[in-house]
């Protein structure tokens, strides 16, 4: 691995703030999987335990001042696209249980108990986020995530339902491992892996080159490095389970094309560039991160997922 890359693995997250960006922290997400041994669970633990951060120490004095001087095209367009990933954090965050208890070995149950304190620090950093920053005067976790509802799009509204119903589903059926592969792919692949890096690339690069929002940028940056472990599990564990039972490739590609289609119904075009994004730019952001995930489980992308993938539209990723 490259110093870069092992140096983000290192740091905490003063230095990540101000040293790297997200497109060095997207690509330790990439580059962090290796072939599979049955050490892996307990390693991202490791991990876990030397990269965790505390949401009480994040100030967000200068955010507040940022916030209030955003035109309002840029702060509009910021939580149309920032949104999805606050509702998603509850999301998977309360849906993790069912896939914690069906996985398959003690070193997966173990290591997925830190993935569900990560996605709890998540939602609260995104609920002070949207208290002190955004101004909602929220009375507790669901009203905040209420009153930011009306930016919420189709497309992850599709995805984030998807993951209540197949987690229900494992709930009742814990030994089914179609199920389970259906459910990491939702998750870890495409939420965690494709809507949650998309997001991640567009609001952080914003907040970098503009050198606004240094609260926001330093928490969702940390975020984004905690992903790295959720995404790196995810496809090990899609990997072995595929390995154990090669049928389950074609659960993983079904997935994905729920996914693509669910994400292709939209009734908003979302004007990206306030956050000098252009919508090409956020159609190929979202083709990297998938086509990645896909080679990172180390399956054949098929003709008909390719082509896919090819005509997807910037709000499958990001919103709309």
């Amino acid at each position: 691995m490259p110093e870069e890359l092992e140096q983000i693995g290192l740091v905490d997250i003063e230095v990540l703030h101000h040293q790297f960006d997200v497109d060095s922290v997207i690509r330790y997400v990439h580059e962090g999987i290796v072939p599979i041994d049955r050490t892996y669970p307990l390693d991202l633990y490791r991990k876990y335990e030397a990269q965790r951060w505390n949401i009480s120490e994040l100030d967000f004095t200068q955010d507040k001042a940022d916030w209030m001087n955003l035109t309002d095209a840029e702060r509009d367009t910021f939580l149309r696209v920032a949104t999805g990933f606050h509702h998603g954090e509850r999301q998977v965050a309360v849906d993790i249980v069912p896939l914690l208890m069906a996985a398959p070995r003690d070193e997966h149950k173990m290591y997925l108990t830190s993935q569900l304190e990560d996605e709890t620090r998540h939602t609260l950093f995104f609920d002070r986020f949207y208290r002190e920053v955004v101004g909602l005067a929220a009375t507790d976790i669901m009203d905040t995530l209420d009153q930011s509802y009306r930016y919420m799009s189709e497309t992850f509204i599709g995805s984030f339902g998807y993951l209540a119903y197949i987690a229900d589903q494992i709930r009742r059926h814990p030994d089914n491992r179609k199920l389970l592969a259906s459910g990491i792919t939702n998750y870890h692949l495409w939420i965690e892996g494709v809507l949650a890096l998309s997001v991640a690339k567009i609001t952080l690069n914003f907040c970098k080159s503009q050198h606004k929002l240094p609260g926001f940028h330093k928490g969702f940056l940390a975020t984004t490095r905690d992903e790295s472990r959720h995404v790196v599990f995810g496809m090990k564990l899609l990997k072995e389970l595929i390995a154990d039972d090669p049928s389950l490739q074609s659960v993983v590609y079904e997935t994905v094309i729920t996914m693509l289609t669910m994400g292709s119904t939209y009734t908003q075009i979302i004007d990206y560039s306030p956050l000098l994004v252009e919508r090409d730019d956020v159609r190929h952001i979202m083709m990297n991160n998938l086509r990645k995930k896909l080679n990172m489980v180390e399956i054949p992308i098929p003709q008909q997922l390719d082509k896919m993938i090819s005509a997807v539209q910037p709000e499958t990723a990001a919103g709309g």
